[in-house]
């Protein structure tokens, strides 16, 4: 789980980043159709076009319900919506988007929720049953508090795992002693 730093001259890496992202908006028809239909802005912020897709994939992360925590555009509850019965997906942040994006789509299996704080966030995830959960909310304060909130399903995916996103670098490292962790670029899955 090291980082090791890329030897290659400057713009060889951003070529390669650049290849990579413009092959996961292509290898996915729903990422297509929304770049047609809403444009790139949608895709600020998103870990859709950094591996998402293909790493939940390889990992097999799936199953009946994911807890998404961090919404943005909701493009990452899109992709999950593929793979799951249904999306719980969390933010605290209000987008009007979200829901016409899935709509254009067809996708009606995703429950955008926006909370006002954390604790009713908190209250919200309670009692909820989940077999999975994406954190991908605010890394800098809430990495912790949202990892004790959906720990109990045992299968965690994580985004912004490298060192200069601190709290979600040190925490994965941690849970490398009490479960396995499978890495891919910034994303990290821990499973119990």
């Amino acid at each position: 789980m090291s980082e090791t730093p890329d030897a290659r001259p400057p713009e060889l890496i951003e070529e390669k980043k650049f290849y990579e992202r413009f092959w996961a908006l292509h290898d996915n028809p729903d990422l297509v159709e929304i770049y047609r239909a809403f444009g790139p802005a949608v895709f600020r912020r998103s870990s859709v076009l950094e591996g998402f897709g293909a790493f939940i994939k390889e990992v097999g992360f799936g199953g009946d319900l994911c807890v998404e925590i961090g919404t943005c555009y909701g493009l990452t509850a899109i992709v999950l919506a593929r793979h799951f019965k249904k999306v719980v997906s969390i933010d605290i942040d209000p987008n009007a988007q979200r829901n016409p994006i899935a709509a254009h789509l067809g996708i009606d299996n995703i429950n955008f929720m926006t909370v006002t704080d954390n604790a009713a966030k908190a209250g919200l995830l309670k009692y909820l049953k989940f077999d999975a959960a994406y954190i991908d909310g605010d890394h800098a304060r809430d990495t912790r508090s949202d990892f004790d909130l959906v720990k109990r399903c045992g299968n965690v995916l994580f985004h912004e795992y490298w060192p200069a996103q601190t709290p979600v670098w040190n925490l994965v490292h941690e849970l490398a002693m009490t479960g396995k962790i499978k890495t891919s670029g910034k994303l990290a899955l821990w499973t119990s």
